[in-house]
């Protein structure tokens, strides 16, 4: 497994060069396959681009979500089929595939984008409930939120993120769920649901979604946490890529400063690659970052199940 060290020193990557052979070798192969979470929304505009600067390279695209990939993969490999160049998911799905042996073991996971949770509220709901915003996440244990907040049923990175940056971490979830707040399911629908009034507040809201919000005219309002809660989507070949040429170069786009400008322009997720220009209103370049670890399974498993827990959903 990777640990949160080896993704630090991810930020210093830089592409490859790719030479003229690398690039006619590709196009003899002609397409890539590329399995991904990715959003359907931002895939087709990634493929433009790609494909604009890449002459007679196609890209197939698979869209899942993250934790869906490792068993599509690993059943179609266990079947004989090796169907995937390129894959990418959240770092704890790509762990899987990686101790499932499911990936080329002779290339490094890298980081493709970087997501960061932040403190979201509705500025009109608190002014209408006489609350001022929070300042931290301990301000959601005190009595006055008790109702008014919002949590992902599925933030179990954020959940982890807590648990290795705040100190008494367990004890301050555990106030902040004697609060009594609204359980929803998925990063999306809490975003969705605080924009729309169902309550004040959450901790557990993805930052690109929030300005997705923001720039539409929805009443949202956040701030980063110190350290800056990141986790990284990683990316990395299939075990016997069929197309080992195309998703090379494919994969070298994708690390590259361009293919990173154009990530963070469609998707609004960040970059660490030196001259990608990011949203200052989602990567704040001069906070501290902390990038969530990668658990093994047992680990990652007993988290579920404690954070279910805390949140009374077991």
């Amino acid at each position: 497994m990777r640990t949160v060290a080896l993704l630090v020193l991810a930020c210093t990557l830089l592409s490859r060069a790719v030479s003229a052979a690398d690039l006619a070798a590709a196009q003899r192969e002609g397409v890539v396959v590329w399995y991904t979470s990715i959003g359907l929304e931002w895939l087709p505009g990634l493929v433009r681009r790609f494909e604009a600067s890449h002459p007679g390279i196609k890209v197939q695209t698979l869209r899942l979500a993250a934790n869906l990939l490792p068993a599509r993969i690993v059943t179609e490999q266990r079947s004989g089929r090796y169907g995937v160049d390129v894959v990418n998911a959240d770092n704890v799905p790509m762990a899987q595939l990686e101790a499932a042996g499911a990936l080329d073991p002779q290339t490094q996971l890298r980081d493709l984008y970087f997501t960061t949770t932040v403190i979201a509220w509705n500025p009109k709901k608190l002014a209408a409930d006489g609350l001022r915003p929070p300042a931290s996440l301990a301000d959601l244990a005190k009595p006055e939120w008790k109702g008014k907040i919002g949590i992902d049923a599925t933030a179990y990175n954020w959940y982890q993120g807590v648990l290795e940056t705040v100190p008494g971490a367990r004890e301050l979830v555990r106030a902040i769920a004697a609060n009594r707040p609204y359980i929803a399911a998925g990063h999306d629908a809490i975003v969705a649901q605080l924009a729309a009034g169902e309550f004040d507040v959450t901790p557990t809201a993805y930052g690109f979604l929030c300005e997705a919000a923001r720039a539409a005219g929805h009443p949202i309002a956040w701030l980063n946490p110190r350290p800056m809660l990141v986790d990284a989507s990683l990316v990395g070949l299939g075990k016997n890529a069929p197309h080992p040429n195309a998703a090379r170069v494919f994969l070298d786009w994708l690390l590259s400063k361009d293919g990173q400008q154009t990530i963070v322009d469609l998707t609004g997720r960040s970059s660490r690659v030196p001259g990608v220009h990011n949203n200052p209103r989602i990567w704040d370049p001069r906070a501290p970052i902390h990038i969530v670890g990668t658990p093994d399974a047992a680990a990652y498993n007993a988290l579920v199940s404690e954070y279910k827990t805390l949140l009374g959903l077991n």
